[in-house]
């Protein structure tokens, strides 16, 4: 007669810390999360070379938050931590970012894509948008653009716990922002340049007057 041992309690509750601790595994998945989004974005971009700017990510449905401003700024880590770009630094872009009164990058168009790669000097800029999901986590949508003919070169989504405290909307600037200090005036500059530069050859371009019969 076969001899049937039945679970003991502390089996149930050592099953039961295996499975505490395999989703939170999962759910701590963060700075692993945006590597592989990085990685998976340039998959299809030059091995190496080039300059590519990040813009802040937002939110699908509108809502003004702090978390596309963390979310860029990790990605922006990720890719000089690679060290095979160069890369915007993150208030060079919130600068340009308020000179063409662009909002974030969830509504950005080919045109305005071209002017941020310009004033940048970039090659691609990454950009996308968010949603929230439940438990804590935040679904984020990237896409690579080439900036001279605004194709979608990768694209990839992801997961991400947030495990960072909100930040008032219109409050303290994030550790990103950047300082009206000396070190920007020349950038703040070039970038009047190139809005001159822009403007005057808009106003250059004369409309023909339609044909005649």
């Amino acid at each position: 007669m076969t001899d049937k041992k039945c679970a003991g309690p502390g089996t149930f509750i050592l099953t039961g810390l295996l499975l505490c601790f395999a989703a939170g595994a999962v759910m701590a998945a963060g700075p692993g999360d945006c590597r592989a989004l990085v990685r998976g974005l340039l998959k299809k971009a030059p091995a190496a070379g080039g300059k590519i700017a990040v813009a802040d990510f937002t939110y699908a449905d509108g809502r003004v938050s702090a978390d596309g401003e963390v979310i860029a700024g990790r990605i922006t880590t990720e890719l000089v931590e690679l060290e095979k770009y160069k890369v915007a630094e993150r208030r060079e872009i919130e600068k340009v970012f308020a000179e063409l009164k662009l909002q974030g990058s969830g509504a950005i168009g080919p045109d305005s894509i071209k002017d941020i790669g310009a004033l940048l000097g970039a090659d691609w800029l990454i950009l996308g948008t968010l949603t929230e999901l439940s438990r804590g986590r935040i679904e984020v949508n990237a896409r690579l653009v080439e900036v001279g003919s605004g194709e979608i070169i990768g694209a990839r989504r992801v997961k991400l716990r947030k495990d960072w405290r909100d930040k008032p909307a219109g409050g303290e600037k994030g550790e990103n922002a950047f300082n009206e200090g000396t070190e920007l005036k020349e950038y703040d500059k070039a970038i009047r340049t190139y809005m001159d530069k822009k403007a005057g050859e808009e106003r250059r371009v004369v409309k023909e007057p339609p044909p005649s019969f």
